[in-house]
């Protein structure tokens, strides 16, 4: 037991609890938790019981002294057994204690989409499952879900997750679409007429953004974009910065709803009916916002290898722009190219400021970084506002 797995994530110091605790082995895990702990001061404990088979009163007794020391203790991935203990003597009245969840595999499944914070793959005909990045996950999926919850008593079509997997080392998120396509399949399936995915695309999109949500509700999307711009600063001349951080703080605040990720593999298709998944980064702001990232998921993304549109969205480049296009004439409700163009340019300002923020905190090559930046001054130089 002196050799109990752990590791330190940020703040949090998640330890493993392996095997039985009792009263042969409880003297020593205390030890060894103390000793873990006492070499990480100022982090807050959670214990991952994801393999501990059995619990006896005195590794209970061993529990009840941390949780005195740690008032937020928190125990994760219980099993049905364990947890029965746990809820049997008080010990879940206590404490914050989780239980497991079951496990899946995902392999062989269908890809879908990639996002921000997680990949979506279709489990079977009725369901789809995201796998989340992060392997500590839970207070993202909790969040996803309530977003979710929200959006959909807002009147947002959208399907709300109902279960939780272990899937690996990492977390996931099932939701039920029986018979659900993506508009990125229907695009594929119709590439010479893309009216109809169209359609759907940006009327889903309008329906969204006309949805006002209760201040403080949903997190501001102008504010992240303004510590984008903060970053940036240093990285352009003084007066494109100064430009930069002018027309964010120009964008009007809005109560109104945005996604934060919205593409083509985002919107499923349901009885001819669109349905908006992956909820994750839902906020509120101005809709300039949310074109930039959808500008780059079909153009912005590609600019230096076409084969990242594919690889991101699942349609070659030249469609994925033809697709783009089409879609913010419906969005804008307009075919003139003028109108077009000046809301694209108002985008892409968004839009190479995510990239290029992207390119350096990810030590991207020196020509990602130069294209994105030259990019960035080109577009600053042809709009005065960001407002549409």
């Amino acid at each position: 037991m002196n050799n109990i797995a752990y590791r330190k994530d940020k703040d949090i110091l998640y330890i493993s609890l392996d095997g039985r605790i009792d009263a042969s082995n409880a003297a020593e895990v205390e030890n060894a938790l103390a000793e873990i702990r006492n070499a990480h001061p100022g982090t807050h404990t959670v214990l991952d019981a994801d393999t501990l088979e059995y619990i006896s009163s005195a590794g209970l007794r061993v529990m009840l002294r941390l949780r005195k020391e740690e008032p937020k203790l928190a125990i994760i991935n219980v099993s049905p057994e364990v947890y029965s203990v746990f809820e049997m003597t008080g010990f879940s009245e206590m404490i914050t204690i989780e239980k497991t969840y079951p496990r899946i595999s995902i392999d062989g499944c269908e890809f879908i989409a990639k996002g921000a914070n997680g990949a979506v793959y279709r489990y079977d005909d009725e369901t789809i499952v995201k796998l989340y990045f992060n392997r500590d996950a839970l207070p993202e999926i909790q969040q996803e879900r309530e977003n979710t919850r929200r959006a959909f008593v807002l009147g947002v079509n959208t399907a709300i997750p109902y279960g939780i997997v272990r899937i690996g080392d990492g977390y996931g998120s099932l939701t039920e679409l029986l018979n659900a396509t993506s508009v990125t399949k229907l695009i594929k399936a119709n590439a010479d007429n893309l009216s109809q995915s169209v359609a759907y695309f940006a009327d889903t999109l309008k329906e969204l953004h006309s949805i006002e949500v209760e201040e403080g509700t949903l997190p501001d999307y102008k504010k992240w974009v303004l510590e984008w711009a903060d970053f940036l600063s240093d990285y352009l001349d003084s007066e494109h910065a100064q430009k930069m951080c002018m027309l964010i703080k120009g964008i009007p605040d809005s109560n109104y709803m945005i996604h934060g990720d919205y593409h083509s593999n985002n919107v499923m298709v349901q009885n001819g009916e669109p349905i908006l998944i992956d909820m994750d980064t839902l906020a509120v702001g101005h809709p300039v916002l949310e074109l930039g990232s959808t500008f780059n998921a079909y153009i912005g993304f590609g600019e230096l290898d076409k084969a990242e549109i594919e690889t991101f969205i699942g349609i070659d480049a030249d469609t994925a722009k033809r697709f783009w296009h089409l879609s913010l004439a419906a969005y804008l409700g307009t075919d003139d190219k003028k109108t077009i163009d000046d809301v694209e340019n108002k985008a892409k300002v968004i839009g190479y400021m995510r990239l290029l923020r992207r390119g350096l905190r990810r030590n991207a090559d020196k020509a990602t970084v130069n294209h994105y930046k030259a990019k960035l001054i080109e577009t600053l130089d042809k709009v005065e506002t960001l407002v549409f």
